[in-house]
């Protein structure tokens, strides 16, 4: 299994499909929508059965066979007929992935009160080259910086540590340099004891968490536990508090394995009475065309349940039916049906 301990990229569910013929998926879209009655399980067959970049093509074609906006007609027959939880899911996976993420992060800062999870997510997880593509589509749907919003919506350490992270400075390598990780284990040690209680500027551990790539501070943090005997987040709880806090916890979790990390967060989502349908939605569609095959796998390794049988215990209709959908994937002949 890929994973990002060895630099490269997971396995994904949704792939490109070699059979798409974007005039019949669009005819059969203008079916399901304006026949007598919306056709749900013909909407979700076709969904769930291309990428991002082939629905993308659905949405042009259908303005060009029907001089109409797709997802227009979405909302018009969603807000009648379906769940906003359906409908939340099936307008994500028509966006394109780094408008997705950008408008996420808008929803986590616009109003009264952030999202800090949603942001830390979204910000945390992202490569530098991702980072770069959602700076510029929130830019230039908000015509705002994201770092600015950001930084306008949080504060001290907090704040630190998200704009840096809005920056996308991240180090794309995954080449591991062992002495360095040692030395900056060595600094960050020295600097947080032997400055503590002194006017003396300490090791910059949050530029660190937010700059360096994740091969490298996984090295840095099993280091710090050698040179230390003791582990990277006793550290954390010792030095920081509240939302920086657990950012930082999560990015040692990242630094570990982001399929991890998420798998983590999904069974979170689904924890208790109340689902949290918003970070199910997100997470499965943000990387169902990245690692989200990785992430069921470890899902399951760690839990002892599959994802699917767990998201069937906690969405229902048509939503739980695209969820299942996605998360099967489109690369197996079993996943053509749809699963109840």
């Amino acid at each position: 299994m890929t994973s990002w301990r060895s630099g490269k990229r997971g396995r994904c569910t949704m792939m490109k499909n070699d059979d798409f013929n974007v005039r019949e998926e669009t005819q059969s879209i203008w079916r399901a929508i304006h026949g007598l009655g919306t056709d749900e399980e013909a909407i979700i067959q076709i969904v769930s059965s291309c990428n991002n970049a082939q629905r993308q093509e659905i949405k042009k074609e259908f303005t060009v066979l029907y001089q109409k906006d797709l997802i227009k007609e979405f909302k018009s027959e969603l807000k009648i007929r379906f769940s906003p939880d359906f409908k939340q899911l099936l307008l994500a996976l028509f966006q394109r992935p780094l408008v997705y993420d950008a408008v996420s992060l808008k929803g986590a800062t616009k109003g009264l009160g952030t999202d800090e999870r949603c942001l830390v997510e979204i910000l945390l997880t992202r490569t530098a080259a991702e980072m770069q593509g959602i700076r510029e589509e929130y830019s230039r749907k908000f015509k705002l910086s994201l770092e600015d919003d950001v930084a306008d919506d949080t504060s001290g350490d907090f704040r630190k540590f998200t704009y840096t992270l809005s920056r996308g400075k991240r180090s794309p390598s995954s080449s591991v340099d062992a002495d360095k990780a040692r030395h900056v284990a060595s600094q960050i040690y020295s600097t947080y004891t032997e400055l503590r209680g002194t006017d003396q500027p300490r090791f910059d551990f949050i530029g660190l968490c937010c700059c360096e790539g994740f091969p490298q501070l996984r090295k840095i943090f099993e280091a710090y536990k050698e040179v230390t005997k003791s582990d990277i987040n006793a550290f954390i709880e010792r030095e920081f508090s509240g939302d920086v806090e657990e950012g930082l916890k999560w990015t040692v979790k990242c630094a570990n394995s982001i399929p991890e990390f998420f798998a983590e967060l999904l069974h979170k989502s689904m924890e208790g009475i109340t689902t949290k349908h918003d970070i199910l939605t997100r997470i499965v569609v943000s990387r169902s065309e990245i690692d989200l095959a990785d992430i069921r796998e470890i899902y399951e390794k760690k839990y002892g349940k599959s994802l699917i049988n767990k998201v069937k215990s906690h969405a229902t209709g048509g939503y739980k039916k695209l969820l299942v959908a996605i998360i099967q994937g489109n690369g197996e002949k079993d996943n053509q049906q749809i699963t109840h």
